[in-house]
């Protein structure tokens, strides 16, 4: 019987057994559907024959509905519901108002741009289903290319890939030395190679990416210690260290915005030496765009304008 219904019942008979039901004659469901009497009628032998029983009683004024057919009517309205309610849900797609978006963040993204610029997607698509999938570019890459994730927020490493990839800068990720507020060197004055290794650097792990272009910024810089660094591939655990002692940070400003928005960490009037590090958006070429996609570009270029206003950003 499942197999049946699910292979033969159409919406349209659905509809027809619903009219004869509300008009109680066959002619007044026709008129009112504007279809011919035959066909309603027809409509409704198509259904009785797929369940095996009759669904209306035939009188001399008309039909009166049994309990099957007001089974039919009952789960039949709930299903006419769901398409309407689909027609509704793909509309509020189209416009970015519902669906699903499905983010790769790199880690410089999730933890400096990403927040803030959902929580202003949130704030306008609360219907909108958010998903974040946090990793390296090489991970995020190919979840990208078989359609996965939707979009890729972060730095905008070179990779290998299909030509059909397109990278945006949107914004650029400055490296910048962080301390805490109040820590000694933002009265020393002097920053060099003796006082870093006087007070201790955190730097992130040569394993990351960000690692690797820390230490080049560093030794560019003449400021790397011979003094091995802490390294660490947490960045909270960066973060409390460098909130609860003296240590040094080098890291993109952007990675700890909050904290140095809110005053808990200062930047170090330190001139480093760094190449410029894009930063924005990787999506694919023949894919069209979803308006969740677009709404959440307006979203994060609203956050870097903010940032631009504080001095975090250039």
């Amino acid at each position: 019987m499942r197999q049946k219904l699910s292979s033969r019942l159409k919406l349209r008979q659905i509809e027809i057994v619903i009219a004869v039901a509300e008009q109680g004659s066959f002619l007044a469901a026709s008129h009112q559907l504007e279809l011919s009497q035959p066909a309603v009628s027809k409509a409704v032998q198509e259904i009785e024959a797929i369940l095996g029983q009759p669904i209306f009683d035939r009188v001399p004024r008309g039909v009166l509905i049994n309990p099957f057919g007001k089974a039919v009517v009952e789960r039949g309205r709930a299903m006419l519901s769901l398409v309407e309610r689909l027609g509704d849900d793909v509309v509020l797609i189209e416009q970015g108002l519902a669906g699903t978006l499905v983010i790769g963040a790199l880690p410089t993204a999730a933890s400096s741009v990403l927040p803030a610029a959902l929580g202003r997607l949130r704030a306008t698509n609360p219907d909108l289903n958010i998903r974040i999938v946090q990793g390296r570019t090489v991970e995020l890459m190919p979840q990208l290319e078989s359609g996965k994730l939707d979009i890729i927020v972060g730095r905008l490493y070179e990779a290998e890939t299909s030509q059909d990839v397109q990278r945006e800068t949107i914004y650029h990720e400055p490296i910048s030395m962080i301390v805490r507020a109040d820590h000694p060197l933002l009265k020393h004055g002097k920053v060099d190679v003796e006082t870093l290794a006087r007070y201790g650097l955190v730097l992130p792990s040569l394993e990351q990416r960000l690692g690797q272009e820390v230490d080049s910024v560093l030794a560019y810089s003449n400021l790397l210690p011979s003094t091995p660094p802490l390294r660490s591939t947490s960045l909270s655990f960066i973060r409390e260290l460098i909130l609860s002692s003296d240590f040094v940070t080098v890291l993109p400003r952007l990675m700890l915005a909050g904290d140095l928005t809110r005053g808990a960490v200062h930047l170090l009037p330190v001139a480093l030496v760094s190449v410029s590090r894009p930063a924005g958006i990787v999506s694919l070429r023949h894919r069209r765009r979803p308006a969740s996609v677009a709404a959440l570009i307006t979203a994060l270029r609203e956050h870097l304008r903010e940032l631009q206003k504080t001095g975090l950003l250039d």
